[in-house]
């Protein structure tokens, strides 16, 4: 019995420290953008959202510039902004549909954040973009600004946004194009909501990221303390919270392979985008 017993609580502390060990690995700080974007590119705004889709990095900056640069060859493709599209460009990510047969990319998501609350959707190529549709969510039980962010594989599309003082995700259903009305916008109702989970104890949000059952929330603004939230995208659970690189400001998240990256502004220095990395150690049900 005593055998027993010294096994049983062998094994509880072990199940124990695998619950409480983090899923992301160490931060590795990769590389500069500026580093690799010749002299006469021109950055004025601060850096913002992140998407990755295959080799190609997406890097937003405010009023809709958009930096591509090749992440496996770390060199630079092509600057410009954003068709129609002059928001804080706080976040963005890549959806499932493609406007045509032609299009190089995926639809391209990117969150206005203030003003109207706005998801600029853009049909994108390593040369420009044009705007195709936007979305509005109706509801007005939210307060100050908010992000959207897609999770592809299910088909949804989520608001991380403030209910009263509290940080909510909301998910819908990823609209289709062909689900705008006539000024090419798709207006959400709150009836169409498909669930609601706080987000956690953020302080100041940035961007935000959904991949193998996690949310990934940066959070805060030097000099203050800047974190990495990991949210259970199904229970809401905290899964741990990471303290990030010092003097940065951690802005757009996105998994590519086995790797969660993270792009970093450097205060009263916008060409500047730092790159980091984190190895997604394990996946969670």
């Amino acid at each position: 019995m005593r055998n027993f017993v010294v096994t049983l609580f062998a094994s509880l502390c072990c199940l124990a420290a695998m619950a409480q060990e983090s899923p992301l690995g160490n931060e590795e700080i990769l590389f500069d953008v500026a580093g690799i974007m010749p002299e006469d590119v021109a950055i004025t705004t601060p850096t913002q959202g992140f998407a990755i889709y295959g080799r190609y990095a997406f890097s937003m900056h405010d009023k809709g510039q958009c930096v591509i640069f090749d992440l496996k060859r770390r060199k630079y493709i092509n600057s410009f902004v954003l068709e129609g599209n002059t928001g804080h460009c706080n976040n963005a990510s890549f959806g499932r549909e493609r406007y045509s047969r032609k299009s190089q990319f995926p639809l391209f998501y990117v969150t206005e954040c203030r003003g109207e609350r706005a998801c600029y959707v853009n049909d994108i190529s390593l040369e420009g973009s044009r705007l195709v549709q936007k979305i509005f969510y109706d509801g007005e039980e939210i307060t100050g600004p908010c992000d959207w962010f897609v999770d592809a594989k299910r088909g949804v599309i989520y608001l991380y946004c403030t209910i009263g003082k509290i940080r909510m995700l909301k998910w819908f259903p990823l609209p289709r194009l062909a689900d705008s009305d006539r000024r090419g916008e798709v207006h959400l109702k709150p009836e169409q909501t498909l669930g609601v989970l706080p987000a956690g104890d953020i302080t100041i949000p940035q961007g935000s990221h959904i991949g193998h059952n996690m949310v990934f929330l940066p959070d805060g603004i030097p000099p203050r303390p800047t974190r990495l939230h990991i949210t259970h995208a199904k229970s809401g659970a905290n899964l741990g919270i990471l303290s990030l690189a010092e003097g940065l400001e951690p802005e757009g998240v996105a998994i590519n392979g086995g790797w969660l990256y993270l792009s970093y502004h450097t205060p009263r220095a916008s060409r500047h985008n730092i790159i980091s990395r984190f190895k997604l150690k394990r996946k969670v049900d």
